[in-house]
């Protein structure tokens, strides 16, 4: 279901935040519940999770929350990009690191001239997202 398009960004909605291809990697499951850290998205009621679509180039990136979108810019900020392997050894879990969002990123994305226009666009998105997604999942990055 679409809702809200300004600028070339779009917020969409699903019945699942992990769809998302950074979800598993920056919402990490506090062992014992159903909690996460950072906090994960909460559902607009009667519409579900809020996703939010930023397009770059011919390819459409998608996010569940500020915290995502800021860990991506973090990430694809750097001069020199981390390994898949350094990442996934982050999250804990033993998963990756060809699963890694970043092993998936498109190859064409990852210089770092395409990244500094793409991490470019990323922050308007945060802005965009914060002004005009429904509910908390882009209010804040914590």
């Amino acid at each position: 279901m679409q809702a809200k398009m300004a600028s070339n960004f779009l917020i969409t909605y699903t019945v699942d935040w992990h769809q998302t291809p950074g979800a598993y990697w920056v919402h990490i499951p506090i062992v014992g519940g159903d909690e996460y850290t950072p906090p994960a998205p909460k559902p607009i009621p009667g519409k579900g999770y809020a996703i939010l679509q930023v397009p770059f180039g011919a390819h459409v990136l998608e996010f569940c929350s500020a915290a995502q979108l800021q860990h991506y810019i973090d990430v694809l900020s750097q001069k020199l990009l981390p390994t898949t392997t350094q990442l996934s050894a982050q999250r804990g879990s033993g998963a990756g690191p060809n699963g890694h969002w970043l092993s998936r990123l498109p190859a064409e994305l990852k210089p770092y001239s395409k990244r500094v226009l793409l991490v470019k666009k990323l922050k308007a998105a945060l802005e965009y997202a914060a002004a005009h997604a429904p509910g908390t999942a882009f209010k804040s990055v914590t």
